[in-house]
């Protein structure tokens, strides 16, 4: 019988779930069955997917006749029993690590990320980005995650909100930058020219004395003909729209600092930003680009995306492709870089240089 591979992070445990499920298992169901795997309920993936409640819980039932799942009481049994799946933990090894966020708020606290970053344990975790039309590598996005000594890998959501509001986001980017400088700056001279670095900032980051002088020695560093920093703005912290910043944007631009807006598509602050800074990519949201091949609107909304962007001649990354058919969409609708699990996941530095950067550069 034909199989499908099948792969789904679970972002509250950091671990990846990776199975084969029957050939006749359609692109709606796998991605049904993820959002059921990440937690999520028949009322919020009706909310999620603009479908009433009854038509979700039909695909549901068909769903778990179809996989042999009794009910949601014997959801994960039935799945482990019957499919065998491997568990691989953020850090690349298998195992089965089920905390829950109450475990987290006993941990992540202003004091134990203060101690975090005393101890370097703040780390970049590297995700490679792809020409969509020639499939080359052409760079990458760091992210943070906290190697906790005692709990293991703990998610990003989990500290990220707190680093913020409490100031030490900026002492944590600070680091990220430095560290990603030392991992790539050995490998440096096998990096496709022109290769970009995405990096996330908050408005605190991105405000704050000193952060333009790190973004220059980040660039000079690893050359400023070989590389470009792309600093990525999210909504959940968003830059306030004053001349202050503007001349912020504007002196680094003059470096050829560049600027995307990460998640776009999910809230007012991105389109605001579109209007008032001089961007340069837009990141289109994964829920759009997972949801493109299943849903209309959502195809319509890329599509618009797509549009908005070409006029004013912006790059677009389509994040959160996990399909070889979603790739194929965001490539036919114009997209002009690709990131996701279809190739890989974020991973530790070292395994980004091994895996794709030393084949890229041999």
């Amino acid at each position: 019988m034909n199989s499908c591979d099948f792969r789904v992070f679970l972002q509250e445990f950091g671990t990846t779930v990776h199975l084969s499920l029957p050939g006749s298992v359609s692109e709606k169901e796998r991605l049904l069955l993820k959002l059921l795997m990440q937690g999520m309920s028949v009322t919020e993936i009706s909310q999620y997917r603009n479908r009433s409640a009854k038509t979700i819980s039909h695909q549901k039932k068909q769903l778990f006749e179809k996989l042999g799942i009794q009910s949601d009481i014997t959801f994960w049994r039935d799945i482990f029993f019957q499919y065998n799946p491997e568990i691989i933990s953020a850090t690349g090894s298998n195992s089965h690590r089920y905390i829950n966020d109450n475990h987290y708020h006993h941990i992540v606290t202003p004091e134990a990320i203060s101690l975090a970053l005393e101890n370097h344990e703040f780390k970049p975790w590297i995700q490679p980005v792809f020409c969509a039309q020639t499939g080359v590598l052409t760079g990458c996005e760091v992210l943070v995650r906290w190697e906790h000594p005692q709990t293991g890998i703990i998610p990003p959501d989990q500290f990220i909100p707190l680093a913020e509001s409490s100031g030490l986001i900026v002492i944590m980017t600070r680091q990220l930058m430095k560290q990603t400088a030392d991992i790539l700056m050995p490998v440096k001279h096998l990096l496709p020219d022109n290769f970009h670095i995405g990096i996330n900032v908050s408005a605190g980051c991105f405000l704050a004395a000193g952060f333009e002088k790190e973004c220059l020695n980040l660039v000079k560093k690893l050359g400023n003909d070989k590389i470009k920093l792309v600093l990525e703005l999210t909504e959940r912290n968003p830059i306030p729209v004053t001349p202050e910043a503007r001349a912020i944007f504007d002196s680094l631009h003059q470096h050829n600092i560049t600027f995307a807006l990460d998640d776009f598509g999910t809230g007012y602050a991105t389109y605001r930003y579109l209007q008032a800074f001089p961007v340069d990519f837009i990141k289109i949201d994964k829920s759009f680009v997972q949801m493109a091949s299943v849903d209309e609107i959502s195809g319509h909304i890329v599509d618009n995306i797509v549009e908005l962007a070409r006029k004013p001649g912006l790059s677009i990354v389509a994040e959160g492709v996990e399909t070889q058919e979603q790739a194929d969409l965001m490539i036919g609708k114009g997209v002009h870089f690709l990131q996701g699990y279809l190739y890989s996941p974020p991973v530790p530095g070292n395994k980004f240089i091994s895996e794709w950067v030393m084949k890229a550069g041999g």
